[in-house]
């Protein structure tokens, strides 16, 4: 996919990868939201402002050659940056060129393999904290993204998923599962 698209248009992709932002917030970031300590922004989706850490290969790539204010400028419209669907429409013209089905294949998912691989270092709070979920339902969601399909999909489990596991098991057993459960509960108790 990298090699389909060429450096220019995997950059903002990369942002993404690294930072778990979301497409939408990586194409409107502007060269002075690039600091000394990371990018700092202020989510769309949220309203929350957040600081993400960036390599420095990263911001080398981010610094260069860069004029005017955004860091990924239109190169259709003077004074404007590139939009979420241009970023997309990139995406799905290099599974074409690649023979990759573009089914389940989004900018979204870089933030999900940012998810996975945070989960993995340093744990759900960690994973929660940078995605900015206040519902840890959703982050669940993307810190368990590739299980079933992804590179992770044949990892050992550690102990510490296990009670996260098991509650997304059972949410997804549904009220059946919850109603044996509880009759169980009276006829012991």
């Amino acid at each position: 996919m990298r090699e389909a698209l060429g450096e220019h248009a995997w950059l903002p992709l990369a942002v993404s990868l690294e930072t778990g932002l979301r497409v939408g917030d990586v194409v409107k970031l502007r060269r002075a939201n690039l600091q000394p300590d990371g990018l700092h922004y202020r989510a769309q989706k949220t309203g929350k402002a957040g600081k993400a850490k960036i390599s420095s290969g990263l911001r080398k790539q981010l610094e260069a050659g860069r004029k005017g204010k955004w860091l990924f400028p239109s190169p259709y419209k003077s004074g404007a940056h590139i939009t979420r669907q241009c970023v997309w429409a990139r995406v799905k013209r290099a599974c074409k060129a690649q023979n990759i089905d573009p089914e389940g294949v989004s900018p979204h998912s870089m933030r999900k393999v940012f998810a996975v691989e945070l989960y993995r270092d340093r744990g759900f709070r960690a994973v929660q904290e940078a995605l900015q979920h206040s519902n840890g339902a959703t982050t669940e969601i993307y810190s368990y993204a590739d299980w079933s399909t992804g590179k992770n999909a044949d990892a050992a489990l550690t102990r510490k998923d296990l009670q996260l596991i098991v509650k997304m098991v059972i949410e997804a057993l549904g009220d059946g599962y919850k109603l044996a459960h509880e009759s169980k509960k009276k006829k012991r108790g």
